[in-house]
């Protein structure tokens, strides 16, 4: 107990040192095989804002404020309070981020973007055109083996259509309910709109190996060219429905 007490002042008081820095001296300090830099910080550590964050010159996020949790020390765990803005119809976001001695977490974490600008960063095999606002939930995450301990959340697309050259495809809305089953992540949708109905069962399993499982149902006003091209993904049901069955590897 005594130890314990001991380590907890120890850290308790580098912190109170560290706090007390300005955070534009403390990021000079980032490593630079890390691939992250900022721009425009000022605060100090326990309470601070960065006007930018690069990673890789490839991803960038903007406005970004941050605060950590003190009373999340005394569980031996480092609490930050994120939140980021990259200007009006952009990606957003805010939430909890916590690092402790079994892994990463997240608590509360929300993420906004239009489904265009997340489809900048996703290399396709065909091109595509996404329309429609993404919503990224995370009520709880934590880091486990080979992915996840705990996984509660979802994501919601609104206003969902996809275009390609073989035509146009209005989604309406979908919705994947995310969680984790032994460790492999696990993502269950729901889409229905008049022209298509999507159920599917997604699963991440160990060394990135995929399973996706799902039934596509075409309602009458599907381009035919669409109609069309699903025979080329599955077999029909007695219902005429398509079936998904892929396995891969990421």
């Amino acid at each position: 107990m005594k130890v314990k007490l001991i380590f907890l002042f120890v850290v308790f008081y580098l912190l109170s040192l560290l706090s007390s820095l300005p955070a534009d001296k403390l990021a000079r300090f980032i490593p630079a095989d890390t691939g992250i830099s900022l721009a425009a910080v000022s605060g100090s550590l326990w309470q601070g804002q960065a006007g930018q964050l690069n990673y890789k010159k490839q991803f960038q996020l903007q406005h970004i404020d941050w605060e950590i949790d003190w009373f999340a020390l005394a569980r031996l765990q480092l609490k930050v309070h994120i939140a980021f803005n990259n200007g009006v119809n952009a990606l957003s976001g805010k939430g909890a981020l916590i690092f402790a001695f079994s892994g990463i977490a997240l608590e509360n974490f929300i993420l906004d973007s239009s489904a265009a600008e997340l489809l900048a960063y996703i290399d396709l095999p065909v091109p595509l055109q996404l329309e429609g606002d993404l919503s990224l939930i995370i009520k709880e995450a934590a880091q486990g083996d080979p992915y996840c301990r705990v996984l509660d959340g979802y994501l919601l697309w609104k206003d969902a259509a996809i275009n390609s050259e073989m035509g146009s495809v209005d989604l309406n809305s979908a919705r994947i309910d995310l969680s984790c089953d032994q460790g492999q992540l696990v993502g269950d949708l729901q889409q229905s709109s008049e022209e298509l109905t999507t159920t599917a069962n997604v699963r991440l399993k160990e060394q990135r190996a995929y399973q996706l499982r799902g039934l596509l149902k075409a309602g009458e006003q599907l381009d035919p060219a669409i109609k069309d091209a699903l025979s080329w993904i599955g077999r029909k049901n007695q219902s005429g429905e398509t079936v998904l069955v892929l396995n891969g590897r990421l």
